[in-house]
């Protein structure tokens, strides 16, 4: 069972980008990349790969959504030798921003940030946010996955569940009702996944403006000991926090290189 042990406490890395401000004008924010250290990891894992909310175009004329520039500097990051290629990544939602990030909260296709993060590692694992919308879900490589329900086996013996969307208005994107909702993560938990991938998360029990759902939280509190990575909500540090016998960890726009821990660092 991954259990995250520790974080390198500053970014080894920060990625240039534009995303929707508050006033229709573009702001230009920097995604830090994270380094993570883990026990429990399959032992032919080198590096897994977190992250959620990469909301944002690229800084460069292209102006593809920031998850293809993301994938393609680990791409280089890993041909430099600064983190080990990953083995898999897993994204948790809320991928896309308007062309000219002229309002936060658009919801369109983010196909291109699944194909472009399939091309540079052998898994892919995900989940849609309520901003997120699949154009073509049948031409998705054969290396990924969405889930919303599911449990998949992947590495060998890693098992990964999740489930989609929040709560809210069934006939908006990506919504359903709180009781449809925590249904589809009891499903998922009581299948007792290492791994748990939300886009919606808990609260912090211990933290008020922490914010997330708190039925989610006592789900997971009560019934869940593996790792929840989830996004949609912003947290300070610390991003990581037990529940009950698992650990739930917010990657809201930032990018998390979990490597394994090392003995007697």
């Amino acid at each position: 069972m991954p259990r995250i042990a520790r974080f390198d406490p500053e970014p080894f890395f920060t990625l240039p980008h534009r995303t929707s401000g508050p006033a229709g004008a573009p702001l230009h924010n920097r995604l830090p990349f994270y380094r993570a250290y883990a026990i429990g990891l399959p032992s032919h894992v080198r590096s897994l790969v977190l992250t959620s909310d990469l909301q944002g175009r690229e800084a460069g004329g292209q102006n593809r959504l920031l998850g293809v520039p993301v994938a393609e500097a680990l791409l280089a990051l890993s041909r430099e030798g600064v983190i080990p290629a990953p083995d898999a990544v897993f994204l948790c939602g809320d991928l896309y921003d308007y062309p000219d990030c002229r309002k936060r909260g658009g919801t369109g296709p983010v196909d291109e940030v699944f194909q472009a993060f399939s091309a540079i590692t052998p898994e892919v694992v995900g989940v849609l946010g309520n901003h997120d919308q699949m154009e073509y879900p049948e031409a998705l490589p054969d290396n990924t996955t969405l889930l919303d329900g599911e449990v998949v086996g992947m590495l060998g013996n890693l098992n990964v569940g999740g489930v989609s969307g929040i709560v809210g208005n069934p006939n908006r994107n990506q919504r359903r009702t709180e009781d449809d909702f925590l249904a589809a993560l009891e499903s998922v938990t009581d299948q007792a996944p290492e791994i748990l991938l939300l886009h919606q998360g808990p609260t912090d029990p211990e933290r008020a403006d922490r914010r997330g759902d708190p039925g989610v939280a006592l789900s997971l509190e009560t019934g869940f000991q593996g790792l929840t990575v989830f996004g949609h909500t912003r947290w300070d540090w610390p991003w990581l926090i037990s529940l009950g016998e698992g650990q739930a960890l917010n990657v809201d726009g930032r990018l998390v290189v979990v490597l394994p821990e090392v003995d007697g660092e």
